[in-house]
């Protein structure tokens, strides 16, 4: 007589083998990531998310295409999410500030030009948010004189009194630590620059809604755009930075390649655009930039920050000024990877720097 086989560890064994393959699979799928970098495999991984980055801003710009004239900033702030606050909303603000927070951030000095100053305001806000505390103000920064700044609090130097000193690892690196409650009771006054979009990229609505063009500025802008005839038509702002940089170390420059393939780009996939272009040396930018398709236009940094900003989309070469016209376009914004060089660029990591929809050329 046959024996008869028990096929039950079998099918134990099979539906094993099936979830055990299942987890694996699933595993693998969720820990891809961390082969990025590491031998072929993290190139190929590497070169398809920068290719993916790039192609989304493109595909960001394509939409536009088949526009026939441009938003109007300038006219339209409502449209472009560039409005102020109104008085009710503002009210909201400093009353829910002074009841939730007790301490202040401040910092020690504030070095540079405009666009270091925005840098300053802006991280300060993101890391009060982050950390519950209120960030102070110089009532003589130069931000107030461009910008319509809701100020809760404005003093008259930044030095605070009973305070814990933080600082950042460079220049444009984000330092996490900064954005981390400290145990002390204390105020807090941090030293550095401060320049990534890191540390005020969870209240990037807000800052926004800050850096809005004081009534004088705004009308002047808009005269120009009026003079120049290329109110209705798409704008891309172009901002060559020389000056200073021509000879500072780490602060490569682009030559005008540069700037054509990146007109050349925009060209190919927008409708009629018109390049503005500010620079303060103005010789430079028209022996090279001064095309069939460009306007030139230099007044002051006030209004040349104002015109850029107004623009649809940005081409920049270097600095921070240029860095804040792309941010406040919201449109798309091509920079010069050549920036920074060594030795400034062991201080300022491209991904803190540079939003990763940006695109950069050389």
């Amino acid at each position: 007589m046959k024996k008869r086989i028990c096929l039950y560890p079998f099918f134990c064994v099979s539906l094993l083998s099936t979830l055990l393959y299942l987890y694996f699979m699933t595993n693998v799928h969720q820990s891809t990531p961390t082969f990025k970098g590491v031998g072929t495999l993290g190139k190929l991984i590497t070169h398809a998310s920068q290719t993916e980055t790039t192609q989304r801003a493109l595909n960001k710009l394509m939409k536009l295409s088949n526009q026939t004239k441009s938003t109007n900033k300038i006219n339209d702030p409502e449209k472009n999410g560039n409005h102020l606050l109104k008085k009710d909303e503002i009210s909201q603000l400093e009353t829910g500030a002074e009841k939730k927070r007790t301490h202040f951030l401040g910092l020690t000095g504030a070095w540079g030009r405009l666009g270091n100053h925005m840098f300053f305001y802006a991280s300060l806000r993101g890391i009060g948010d982050a950390i519950n505390y209120t960030p102070i103000l110089s009532r003589t920064d130069p931000i107030l004189k461009l910008f319509e700044i809701n100020l809760n609090n404005s003093v008259d130097k930044f030095t605070l009194n009973n305070n814990v000193v933080k600082g950042e690892k460079c220049i444009g690196i984000f330092t996490k630590d900064l954005m981390s409650p400290i145990n002390k009771t204390t105020n807090i006054t941090v030293f550095g620059y401060l320049q990534s979009f890191k540390y005020f990229q969870n209240i990037e609505s807000d800052i926004r809604k800050e850096f809005i063009l004081k009534a004088d500025i705004k009308a002047r802008v808009k005269h120009i755009f009026n003079t120049l005839n290329i109110t209705h038509r798409i704008k891309v702002g172009v901002h060559v930075r020389r000056g200073d940089f021509v000879h500072r170390e780490g602060t490569k420059l682009p030559t005008p390649s540069y700037f054509y393939k990146a007109m050349y780009m925009l060209r190919q996939n927008l409708t009629n655009p018109i390049f503005v272009v500010c620079s303060e040396d103005k010789k430079w930018v028209t022996d090279y930039l001064q095309l069939n398709d460009s306007v030139i236009v230099h007044e002051s940094v006030e209004v040349d920050f104002g015109v850029l900003m107004s623009c649809d989309h940005s081409i920049i070469s270097s600095g921070t000024f240029g860095w804040w016209t792309a941010y406040l376009t919201r449109g798309t914004s091509i920079f010069f990877k050549g920036f920074p060089s060594p030795p400034l660029l062991g201080c300022i990591t491209p991904p803190d720097y540079y939003p990763s929809d940006w695109i950069g050329l050389e």
